[in-house]
């Protein structure tokens, strides 16, 4: 009997470190998603004013052209990379793929609130594995419809642009939140040393509407790990470190 206990309490031992899931932020919108089976993503990789980062990945994937969001040549090694638009933003370039029980798809979506006339299209990006659903909204320009809203139903980890003017304003970055109801929200693309001259707001404005309503925890970190048991049951801010 005590052999079948020790026997069971390592499966489960296994099963919890197969899940493990490490995030990593390198600043503005560029994260890396690693799992357990040493295949690793990098999305919205950036082409200036963020130092570029020594690291490696399996796959790149763009939510648009824009090159503070894709850069080509990231990596010190050509791997496949994956572009949620096209033609300068004209058109989307859908994304599925699945690769190591890892399922990867695209959402399409615009850049501004006026159907793309302003800055174009734009992709979600959705990646589910090791028992996680993780979404990165790229440079979403608006309110998200009941029909794309359907498509995000139990989201562990959401990404989403904090600064405006080129994005969501706070007010609808909120408003998304609460309508998408994820466990964790990482802030990202907003403005810091490396971005000050541009348009964009400092992650304080949306902290000081956010935490009216979410719980707000700060990782003095640019990278954690967790598994499907560390999600909260309510939704919380996640801030890491972007160095």
């Amino acid at each position: 009997m005590k052999k079948i206990v020790l026997i069971l309490s390592a499966l489960t031992l296994l099963v919890s470190v197969a899940l493990a899931l490490e995030i990593t932020y390198y600043g503005h919108a560029c994260v890396k998603v690693s799992f357990e089976n040493n295949y690793s993503i990098i999305i919205d990789p950036f082409s200036s004013d963020y130092p570029i980062p020594q690291t490696n990945a399996d796959l790149i994937i763009s939510t648009h052209e824009h090159e503070d969001h894709f850069n080509p040549n990231f990596l010190h090694k050509k791997v496949e990379i994956l572009v949620g638009t096209k033609n300068d933003g004209k058109d989307w370039n859908p994304i599925n793929k699945e690769v190591k029980n890892i399922k990867i798809w695209s959402i399409p979506v615009y850049h501004d609130n006026s159907k793309g006339s302003q800055r174009g299209k734009n992709s979600i990006v959705v990646i589910e594995g090791d028992g996680f659903k993780i979404v990165h909204m790229g440079d979403i320009g608006h309110l998200l419809s009941e029909k794309e809203l359907v498509k995000l139903k139990n989201v562990d980890i959401l990404f989403i642009p904090v600064g405006g003017f080129f994005t969501l304003d706070v007010k609808d970055v909120i408003t998304t939140i609460r309508e998408i109801k994820p466990k964790i929200v990482i802030p990202i693309h907003y403005k810091t040393e490396y971005t000050k001259d541009w348009p964009i707001l400092p992650i304080s404005e949306f902290l000081k509407r956010a935490e009216k309503e979410f719980k707000i925890i700060t990782i003095n970190s640019n990278r954690i790990t967790l598994t499907p048991k560390d999600l909260p049951k309510n939704t919380e801010i996640w801030i890491l470190n972007y160095k």
